[in-house]
């Protein structure tokens, strides 16, 4: 059976969270299934209001950090004059590992990336370092990518070789304020009416260095205990991981 159908719950939800056609205003949860009909894995996909410029539009950090904590409800809507607190319906005064964000993804578009305002750049960099406080693993998704690269818009294979989109990526790393490593390119589903291959290995590579992150920062803090019957390596395939 090969990988694109043992994954192709998985591309399915990442397509429908990644085409980024409307403005999100609540907290929305995705949860991510190998195949239709199965139970969710232990991934999950949130999507939060964008970020403004500085505290007066977006979200702002303390809202953010609220969602980060596990403290905000699914389906929350996010509003500047109304902050996330005790008093908000469905507040979790003691959230679960469940709850919880592990991972804090910037999503940032190619077409619009040297745009920036100084207090957006500002912005993101303030909650770069509060989540780094809180040793949240960050990662920065590069969209539209086939949009500024002829060259990547004619094969996405093309995506880590050209020199203007390496551009894109380095500007995109110095905004937030993370390496370039951290910064995954990847293109987004717009109009296609079909899948495609190496579009899809973008996405996928992208949720594969998500998870990596995570399962790096649970075992800095979170060991697993060694088993009386094995002396090698062990690894959780069942903590849950909320990005």
């Amino acid at each position: 059976m090969s990988i694109t159908h043992e994954l192709s719950g998985l591309k399915e939800n990442i397509q429908h969270l990644w085409r980024w056609n409307c403005i999100v205003f609540k907290l929305k949860c995705y949860d991510i299934r190998s195949e239709r009909g199965e139970k969710p894995t232990a991934l999950t996909l949130c999507d939060v209001l964008a970020l403004g410029d500085g505290e007066t539009t977006g979200l702002t950090l303390p809202d953010a950090l609220a969602v980060i904590n596990g403290h905000a409800p699914k389906g929350h809507k996010f509003q500047s004059e109304a902050p996330i607190d005790a008093k908000c319906a469905g507040y979790r005064p003691e959230p679960s590992m469940n709850d919880k964000i592990h991972c804090a993804v910037f999503v940032l578009d190619a077409c619009q990336v040297l745009a920036y305002s100084e207090g957006q750049q500002t912005t993101m960099r303030r909650f770069h370092s509060e989540l780094s406080d809180l040793d949240i693993p960050q990662v920065v998704l590069l969209t539209h990518v086939d949009q500024v690269c002829h060259a990547v818009q004619e094969d996405v294979k093309f995506v880590y070789t050209g020199r203007i989109l390496l551009e894109k990526m380095q500007k995109a790393a110095e905004v937030v304020g993370l390496s370039v490593s951290h910064v995954f390119p990847v293109k987004n589903y717009s109009s296609e009416l079909s899948v495609s291959c190496n579009t899809d290995i973008l996405l996928l590579n992208a949720v594969h260095h998500i998870l990596q992150a995570v399962d790096d920062t649970f075992e800095d803090y979170c060991p697993p205990s060694p088993s009386p019957l094995s002396t090698g390596p062990q690894h959780s395939t069942s903590t849950p991981v909320t990005v």
